[in-house]
């Protein structure tokens, strides 16, 4: 059923292809020959549309681009903590995926890994991954929550278009949102930004359409490039006077009943760009020591 290919210092095996015809569950063994099996190599499963479960052992420290790509019947999936380096799209369209842990060593997490997975329910990012990888869970419409850990810096565009996503919980210790990580996730109502975060990066936000209330701790400093672009049911947003750095449109196309409370200023600092609302008629209330400034919506 698995074929195996030696490394080239022949000290180790690795999973070079399983046979597609593989049905039920499929378990990779820790060892071949007398020698330990550290790796899944590129495309190995690919397309075994009959495997519903597979094992990976602790042995395993990689897996190869579109691993488990195309398996369409995978149920269920657990990276080992023994996983560092994991490729492009590992298990992109694997679309009656319902539950995936990953391992917490995973440093480099590649592209598109769980893109597509439409029926992805329950997702676990252990604390001490760093990155995920761009576009990790693209048009994983069935993810209803997921937790951000402390760890997670890099995850650009991880949960584009996830539609369905209602809950986003972040570690304390968050120190960014990344850019795009949120755009188009349009069943967010609300988001509650933990102390600690320092920076939105560009179009985090974007055309989340739900979203109706945002409060930004104190200790932000920046606010990038339509952050919250096209949010056309935002109502409220409060911002501190810790935000020192405002990109231009950074409420593009919301609603003009928007009202952005700044909080310890009485007018747009310096740093900040012209055009931080961009297009939006919103009402800017300037909250300087108690004595509001109101700058009515089209002003």
């Amino acid at each position: 059923m698995l074929k195996f290919k030696i490394n080239k210092d022949e000290t180790a095996y690795e999973v070079a292809k399983c046979d597609k015809k593989a049905s039920g569950l499929v378990t990779i063994p820790d060892t071949y020959l007398g020698k330990d099996v550290v790796s899944i190599g590129k495309d190995a499963f690919c397309g075994c549309k009959n495997m519903t479960d597979v094992v990976i052992p602790d042995s395993i420290e990689k897996i190869g681009n579109c691993a488990f790509i195309l398996c369409a019947g995978l149920t269920n999936v657990v990276i080992p903590d023994s996983v560092k380096k994991a490729g492009y799209a590992i298990f992109q369209g694997c679309t009656s995926l319902k539950s995936a842990v990953l391992s917490k060593n995973m440093k480099t997490g590649g592209g598109a890994a769980f893109s597509g997975c439409t029926s992805l329910v329950s997702v676990t990012i252990p604390d001490g991954v760093k990155g995920i990888g761009g576009n990790c869970f693209v048009d994983c419409t069935g993810l209803a929550s997921v937790t951000i850990p402390k760890s997670l810096t890099e995850y650009r565009y991880a949960f584009y278009k996830c539609t369905g996503l209602t809950s986003v919980t972040f570690q304390k210790g968050v120190k960014v949102i990344d850019e795009h990580a949120f755009e188009k996730c349009t069943g967010l109502t609300s988001i509650t930004i933990p102390e600690g975060v320092e920076a939105i990066h560009g179009e985090a936000f974007r055309g989340c359409t739900g979203l109706t209330s945002v409060t930004i701790p104190e200790g932000v400093k920046e606010i990038e490039f339509q952050a919250f672009a096209g949010c056309t049911g935002l109502a409220s947003v409060t911002i501190p006077k810790t935000v020192v750095g405002m990109k231009h449109m950074v409420f593009e196309d919301c609603d003009k009943q928007l009202t952005i409370n700044v909080l310890g200023l009485c007018e747009k600092p310096e740093a900040w760009h012209d055009n931080w609302r961009g297009n939006s008629k919103c009402k800017v209330i300037w909250d300087f020591g108690g004595k509001n400034i109101v700058e009515e919506a089209g002003a």
